[in-house]
């Protein structure tokens, strides 16, 4: 110890350092949980004296030496991890395949939400069903009655999921869609590809109009094949020839899609009413570098 201008002065030997120094240069701070060896050999190197003052200045550097060193060993373990998976055979990585977490939440042998079957019985059949069931069926005659729907009109039984069309002369295909002709036409069936035009009115469950291209004002027309029809509907009309009258039940299985962003919000079946007018057949025009799609009648 020396004394110079009222300044206590302090010097540490480098070279052979005190236990009592070891012991505090290895003491834990409020801003460091733990002191590493490295920490310690790097602060018994450095010359504590000179000025009270410096005892402060050298905390932050002993911090961020200690954030280098972490950065480094957690580069280290990385690179360690690479090198493992770099010695796995590439057949093991494309077997694991990606990890999403709805698979961690989703049950095994999880199905999606059944869409249900449609039956058809007849009116005689009704007396058969059970209390609750003829209580639902006559609630839905007397909504119908309300809607003021056409002759003949099917009724609707909910049991569950599935579905009971209750209606006489009905016949069903074995992709379920349930049909009735009033009127028997003329002429060719529509094929793939080719235009056809006719009239309908679609109803829901209830007998209410859910759309009608007589309200329109004109008939409506499309191509098969496009996509431009729900599947029920368009397997309806595949079936039908130029004049003939037919009321198409689909089922939702073969009904449109449902959500927020469609115009239907809940698995119904859709009743139509349809009329077939023409059948055209159409073949695509090259005009220099425009080409569009020709229709006429056959």
């Amino acid at each position: 110890q020396s004394r110079s201008k009222g300044v206590s002065m302090q010097f540490v030997t480098l070279q052979q350092p005190s236990s009592a120094l070891q012991q505090q240069c290895c003491k834990p701070t409020p801003t460091t949980s733990l002191a590493t060896p490295q920490t310690c050999k790097r602060r018994r190197h450095v010359r504590v004296g000179a000025h009270a003052s410096d005892l402060a200045n050298l905390q932050p550097v002993i911090l961020e030496n200690q954030r280098a060193e972490d950065c480094s060993s957690s580069s280290s373990r990385r690179a360690l991890g690479l090198a493992a998976l770099s010695t796995l055979p590439i057949s093991a990585l494309v077997q694991a395949g990606p990890v999403s977490a709805a698979a961690d939440t989703l049950p095994p042998n999880s199905s999606p939400i059944p869409e249900g079957e449609a039956f058809s019985i007849k009116e005689a059949d009704v007396a058969q069903l059970s209390a609750s069931e003829r209580q639902v069926y006559a609630l839905n005659r007397r909504i119908q009655l309300q809607n003021r729907v056409p002759p003949g009109f099917p009724g609707f039984i909910r049991k569950g999921f599935d579905l009971l069309v209750v209606g006489d002369d009905y016949s069903m295909t074995p992709s379920g869609l349930i049909y009735k002709d009033f009127q028997e036409g003329q002429g060719p069936m529509p094929m793939e590809g080719q235009e056809v035009l006719f009239h309908y009115n679609g109803y829901n469950e209830s007998g209410a109009i859910i759309d009608s291209s007589y309200r329109k004002g004109r008939p409506a027309q499309t191509r098969l094949g496009v996509a431009g029809l729900i599947p029920g509907f368009e397997e309806g009309i595949r079936g039908m020839r130029i004049g003939q009258q037919r009321r198409i039940i689909v089922p939702p299985a073969l009904g449109p899609p449902v959500g927020p962003s469609t115009f239907f919000s809940a698995k119904q079946c859709e009743v139509f009413d349809v009329e077939l007018l023409a059948i055209r057949s159409c073949s695509r025009r090259q005009v220099a570098m425009f080409s569009d799609v020709v229709c006429t009648d056959i």
